[in-house]
């Protein structure tokens, strides 16, 4: 039964998974080499309170594109195989003229409310409404690679990354090595390389793919709101995740600490670029298979999602362990101290590629509120609380490994989350994989004995 399963299950070994997750590979290897061959020039340039600036601005811009675009990438994935033309058109048109919306209020707030803010963040308040402008070129620009990923467009996806990346970096380097710039070059170069990226991918939802047009509709907002506003304590968890180590190191350590951290983070990030490169090619080859996917087939589904779950942890100790050797030549004297985060911020990213193989079964079975308390809520909630603990009880530290617990709690949470939303036979793939191996660790010794006797 297992070997027939089996067959019916060739995620891994079809020519189109392949293909794609070769072509995410390789990008995103491009994506992952391009930060770390300017670290060496740009941490001579800049100091860690630049670094905590400028980690500060990022994740304000993802809490912000979170915000505003409603969580809904997973929708418009999903309604790629199951709705017609004009639904999906009618899906998008609907969310980018609501996120738009956002985004003005979004400004106001920031105008009237900004010293609250910049109390809270150590960020200066006068680049807000810069920063949300940088979120809202994000939001469409995660809907257009949403549809490419949904289409297996893997080589215009990778080229649209590398293109953004290319820019942002470059012009970084024209204006922080070039004209003498701080945190803000690096900032205005961000904006810069988006608002292209932005303008194309626009240009391809509304002239290559014609899904955007000035259509509001109402069943569409009722899909959307369906499918978000379940996810609001999801996103709030995610939120806190990602926003409260900077938060708690600037204001119980130093803007400096949170540098370093940002530094450690982006050394780690290579592990997410992997991950999520596999995710990226495997989402819309899981989602086509699911369709209609039969009880004997899953056995074989889940022993080979629990054998890629179990690679990346130990996947992700290796690349520390080593990342610590080359520490000298990457990065200036001044950062050095990143060495002790990268072990745990590398696990946590090897943690978040666990964490997409069961939040993938939940986002197809569109029971997304399974997971509104149960993922990146409770993880949130686990580093709201043990990061403060952490941080007073190891010093800095502390944050990271802080960070590895909230991934911990939300990748338990979608697991559980998972087994309601779309059951697998996770108990019988595992007892699954130990016979295959006492099989054939005993047919030698079952042949051996037939000789003897």
């Amino acid at each position: 039964m297992l070997r027939r399963a089996g067959e019916r299950v060739r995620l891994a070994t079809s020519s189109s998974f392949v293909k794609g997750s070769t072509v995410y590979l390789g990008g995103n290897i491009i994506n992952a080499i391009l930060p770390f061959m300017l670290l060496p020039l740009l941490t001579r340039y800049l100091t860690p309170t630049d670094y905590g600036l400028v980690a500060t601005s990022v994740v304000l811009v993802r809490v912000t594109a979170t915000a505003i675009g409603l969580n809904t990438s997973g929708l418009i994935v999903q309604s790629q195989f199951t709705d017609d033309f004009e639904t999906r058109r009618s899906l998008l048109s609907t969310n980018v003229i609501i996120t738009s919306v956002l985004a003005v209020v979004f400004v106001l707030l920031a105008l009237v409310g900004g010293d609250l803010v910049e109390g809270f963040t150590e960020f200066p308040v006068a680049w807000t409404p810069l920063l949300i402008g940088i979120a809202l070129g994000l939001v469409v620009q995660q809907f257009y690679l949403a549809i490419l990923q949904s289409r297996n467009e893997a080589k215009r996806f990778i080229s649209i990354q590398i293109l953004g990346n290319f820019l942002n970096l470059s012009m970084a380097v024209l204006l922080v090595v070039g004209f003498g710039m701080d945190w803000r070059g690096r900032i205005i170069a961000t904006a810069a390389a988006g608002a292209v990226v932005a303008a194309i991918s626009l240009h391809g939802l509304t002239l290559r793919l014609g899904l955007l047009r000035r259509i509001f509709n109402r069943n569409a907002l009722k899909d959307i709101l369906r499918f978000g506003v379940p996810l609001i304590p999801h996103t709030v968890g995610g939120f806190a995740m990602v926003m409260a180590p900077r938060l708690y190191l600037n204001n119980l350590a130093t803007v400096a600490d949170t540098g370093l951290f940002s530094v450690a983070y982006n050394l780690a990030s290579p592990i997410a670029l992997l991950v999520g490169a596999a995710n990226q090619a495997y989402m819309p080859a899981l989602f086509s298979n699911l369709v209609g996917l039969r009880p004997a087939a899953r056995v074989g589904l889940s022993r080979m999602l629990l054998l890629g779950a179990a690679t990346m942890p130990a996947m992700a100790v290796f690349y520390a362990v080593g990342a610590r050797w080359i520490l000298p030549w990457i990065v200036g004297p001044s950062f050095l101290r990143v060495a002790d985060y990268l072990v745990w911020l590398a696990l946590a990213f090897a943690i978040q590629g666990v964490y997409f193989v069961f939040a993938n079964l939940v986002v197809f079975s569109k029971k997304t509120s399974l997971m509104s308390w149960r993922a990146d809520f409770a993880g949130g909630l686990a580093v709201l609380i043990g990061c403060p603990i952490l941080i007073r009880l190891n010093g800095p530290i502390g944050a990271a490994q802080a960070t590895l617990l909230g991934f911990s709690v939300s990748c338990l949470g979608a697991f559980l989350a998972s087994r309601k939303a779309f059951p697998m036979p996770w108990a019988a793939s595992i007892r699954s994989l130990f016979n295959i191996e006492a099989s054939e660790a005993g047919e030698p010794r079952d042949s051996e004995t037939g000789d003897d006797s």
